[in-house]
């Protein structure tokens, strides 16, 4: 077995275990599994936000422990995907 097919047997179940899942017209299991990969990935990377200190206004990046839902599904909708089933 590859390691490509080891991905999407690990990842596919997962994304297809959520509520409600994210789907798009022709769009192929492995390109399913790389989108929901990147997105997860964005979703996890931290956010930037201003915040304010003793000097002024600052940015920060600020990491998060888990993933960022709402960064997630934007990601995901930006891609052309929407939430539930396709018919």
């Amino acid at each position: 077995m590859n390691v490509r097919a080891a991905i999407v047997m690990l990842v596919v179940p997962m994304v297809a275990g959520c509520s409600a899942g994210w789907e798009q017209r022709g769009v192929s299991t492995p390109q399913l599994v790389e989108d929901t990969q990147t997105c997860r990935q964005v979703a996890q990377a931290g956010r930037l936000e201003v915040q304010k200190t003793v000097s002024g206004l600052s940015t920060l990046l600020l990491p998060v422990s888990e993933m960022d839902d709402g960064a997630f599904g934007a990601c995901m909708r930006q891609r052309g995907y929407q939430k539930g089933w396709v018919d």
